[in-house]
C-alpha cells in the first residue's frame, strides 16, 4: 500500500500541460531607490520575481520582461510599455503580467481604457499579481469596482506627488539649490543637506574659458566651434556620459548651436536661472516653456567661470550680431508657404535629413522659393557639399509620377476590387494553414495524453514516458512556433491590404494637384532620396505597376 501511494505521489509531480499563453512581464520604476530607508518592495527586481512566480503556478511561459526606468505612470509613451504592446500587435505574446495595478500606469482614464477595452479586443490575458486579477477567470462586478477604484487612487497619489515633488523643488530653486540633472558644462554637482549646489570642474574649466575668451574677441559661434573642434575636445554630453575630455574615435563634434545655448547661459556668470520649462501633470498639462518674468533667478549661487561684465558684453555681442545677420533682414510682403509639406521626408543618401530652407529667386521679379538642404556650417571639422533639391521640383515630380500611374487604370472601382481579392485570397490561404496547425496540435496533445494514460496505467515505465513527452512537447512548440509565423504573416496581409485601398485612393484624390497637401504626401509617400543637387528619388509607399504585377500573377 504505501508503495501505491507513492507512485501515486511520484506520478502527480509530472505534468502534461502545454503552455498555452506567451507573457510578456512589465516592470516600471519612476526612481531609483538608493537609500537605505526606502522600501525596496517595488524594485524592478521584486516585480519581476513576482510575476515570474506567478507564471509558474500558472504554467505561463515568459518569453519576455519589458522594464521602464525613472518613467512616471501618468506618461503611456514609455519605450518598453510600447514594445511590448507592438509585441501585442503581432501575436509575440497573448498575455501581460504585472505586480501591481500601479506598475502599468497611474492615469485612471488610460488604464480603465487598456483593461476593459484594449486587452479584451486583441485576445490578451491581463494579470495584475497582488491585486488579485486575471481577467481569464471570472471577475465579479465586486472586483471590476475596485480595481476601477484603485486605478482611481493611482491617479490621485501621482497628481498629489507631482504637486508636493513640483512645489519643493522650486523652493530648492528659490534657495539657489541645482534642481535639474545634467549640470552645465564646467561644473559638477555637489550634494549637500537641503539640496544640491554647483561647482566648478577644473578638469574641463580651462576649455569654457577658452570659449568665452575667444567670443570676447569678436570670434563667430562658427569660428569658435570649428577651433574647439581642431583641438579635439570631448563636446559636453560626451564627457558627461564618458569622463572624456578629448573627443576619440567616432565621439561627436561641437556644434554652434550647442555653443549658443551655452554662450547665452547665465551660470557661468555665478547666477541660478531654473524653472524655464514647467509640467503640470496634476491639472492634465504637457511640459511648457515658461515665460521669460516666470523664470527663478538667483544670483550668486556658485563660483563664476567668467565674469558678470564680460557676461553682459558676449550678450550686447550676440545680439548685435544678430541684428546684421542676413538672416535678420527686415520683413517682405512676399507670399509665403509657411506649412512644411515634406517634413521629415526629404534624406541624402547617406542618410542624412535635410531641412527646408528659403531663398529669393535671382529673378526680375523677385519672390521666396523653397528648398530642401543639408547643414554645412555648423562648426564641424571638414567641409560639407552643398546638397540641395528645390521644393518646386518635388511637386512636379510627384504631380508627374501620379499622371502616369493612374493614366494605366482604366477603372478606379474594379482595380481596388481585384486589389481587395488578391489580399482576401491570401488571407483565406493563410487561415486555412492555421486551421492545419491547430489540428496537428489537437493530434500531438491526444498523443501526449495517450502517452501519460499509458504510464498511468504502468504500460510504460518513467524513463519511456518522459521521453515520449519531451518528444511530443518539442514537436508541439514547433508547430506553434510555425502558428505563431503564420499569425504574424496574416496580419501583415491585413495591414498592406488596407493600406494599399488607401493608398489607390488617396492616389486618384491626387489627381489634377499641382501641389500635394501635406496629409497626403504622408499617405503616398516613404521618403526623398536625394543624391545630388537637382537629382533625386521619390520612394512611394506602393508602386502602382508591382500592384499591378500581384493581380496578374
Amino acid at each position: 500500500m504505501a508503495r501505491t501511494s507513492r507512485r501515486f505521489e511520484e506520478k502527480k509531480e509530472i505534468t502534461n500541460n502545454r503552455t498555452q499563453y506567451r507573457a510578456g512581464i512589465y516592470t516600471r520604476l519612476s526612481n531609483e531607490r538608493t537609500e537605505s530607508w526606502r522600501d525596496k518592495s517595488s524594485s524592478i527586481e521584486t516585480q519581476t520575481l513576482t510575476c515570474q512566480e506567478y507564471a509558474l503556478k500558472e504554467n505561463i511561459q515568459v518569453v519576455e520582461v519589458y522594464t521602464d526606468y525613472e518613467y512616471s505612470g501618468t506618461n503611456f509613451n514609455r519605450p518598453e510599455f510600447q514594445n511590448m504592446m507592438q509585441a501585442i500587435r503581432e501575436r509575440k505574446i497573448n498575455c501581460t503580467i504585472i505586480k501591481d495595478l500601479s506598475r502599468l500606469g497611474r492615469e485612471y482614464l488610460e488604464m480603465g481604457r487598456l483593461i476593459d477595452k484594449v486587452f479584451p479586443f486583441l485576445g490578451v490575458r491581463f494579470i495584475s499579481v497582488n491585486d488579485n486579477l486575471d481577467t481569464i477567470k471570472e471577475m465579479d462586478s465586486k472586483k471590476s469596482f475596485e480595481v476601477t477604484i484603485k486605478n482611481i487612487i493611482n491617479d490621485m497619489y501621482a497628481k498629489d506627488i507631482s504637486v508636493k515633488i513640483k512645489t519643493t523643488k522650486m523652493n530648492r530653486a528659490k534657495n539657489g539649490f541645482f534642481i535639474g540633472s545634467v549640470p552645465p558644462y564646467g561644473y559638477k554637482v555637489i550634494k549637500e543637506e537641503g539640496g544640491q549646489r554647483l561647482e566648478v570642474d577644473k578638469n574641463v574649466r580651462f576649455i569654457v574659458e577658452e570659449i568665452f575668451a575667444l567670443t570676447l574677441e569678436g570670434k563667430s559661434q562658427l569660428e569658435v566651434a570649428k577651433h574647439i573642434n581642431e583641438k579635439k575636445y570631448a563636446t559636453p554630453m560626451t564627457y558627461y556620459r564618458t569622463g572624456r575630455i578629448y573627443r576619440i574615435d567616432d565621439d561627436p563634434q561641437w556644434h554652434v548651436g550647442s555653443l549658443g545655448k551655452m554662450l547665452s547661459n547665465q551660470s557661468y556668470a555665478g547666477d541660478m536661472v531654473q524653472g524655464i520649462k514647467s509640467q503640470f501633470l496634476a491639472e492634465g498639462k504637457k511640459q511648457k516653456r515658461a515665460e521669460k518674468k516666470d523664470y527663478i533667478v538667483v544670483q550668486n549661487t556658485h563660483e563664476a567661470i567668467i565674469s558678470r561684465e564680460n557676461f553682459e558684453k558676449i550678450q550686447t555681442q550676440r545680439k548685435q550680431r544678430k541684428a546684421e545677420s542676413v538672416f535678420s533682414s527686415k520683413a517682405h510682403n512676399l507670399k509665403r508657404e509657411p506649412k512644411n509639406r515634406f517634413q521629415g521626408l526629404v534624406f541624402s543618401c547617406d542618410g542624412e535629413e535635410l531641412y527646408r530652407r528659403y531663398r529669393f529667386s535671382s529673378h526680375k521679379i523677385r519672390q521666396l522659393q523653397y528648398l530642401y538642404r543639408n547643414e554645412r556650417f555648423n562648426g564641424s571639422i571638414g567641409e560639407k557639399e552643398s546638397l540641395f533639391i528645390m521644393e518646386a521640383d518635388l511637386d512636379k515630380r510627384i504631380a508627374t509620377d501620379i499622371s502616369k500611374a493612374i493614366h494605366t487604370i482604366t477603372n478606379k472601382t474594379s482595380f481596388s476590387n481585384r486589389i481587395r481579392a488578391k489580399y482576401d485570397e491570401a488571407i483565406v490561404e493563410g487561415n486555412r494553414k492555421l486551421s492545419q496547425y491547430d489540428n496537428l496540435i489537437q493530434k500531438e496533445e491526444i498523443t501526449l495524453q495517450k502517452s501519460y494514460e499509458n504510464y498511468s496505467l504502468e504500460k510504460i515505465d518513467r524513463n519511456t514516458y518522459l521521453l515520449e513527452r519531451d518528444i511530443t512537447q518539442g514537436r508541439i512548440e514547433t508547430i506553434e512556433r510555425e502558428k505563431q509565423a503564420q499569425e504574424i504573416k496574416i496580419s501583415n496581409l491585413k495591414k498592406d491590404k488596407r493600406k494599399a485601398l488607401r493608398w489607390i485612393k488617396d492616389i486618384f484624390s491626387a489627381k489634377g494637384l499641382e501641389k500635394l497637401p501635406a496629409q497626403l504626401i504622408a499617405s503616398l509617400v516613404e521618403k526623398v532620396i536625394v543624391y545630388d543637387k537637382h537629382e533625386f528619388e521619390v520612394v512611394y509607399k506602393f508602386n502602382m505597376e508591382s500592384l499591378k504585377e500581384e493581380i496578374n500573377e
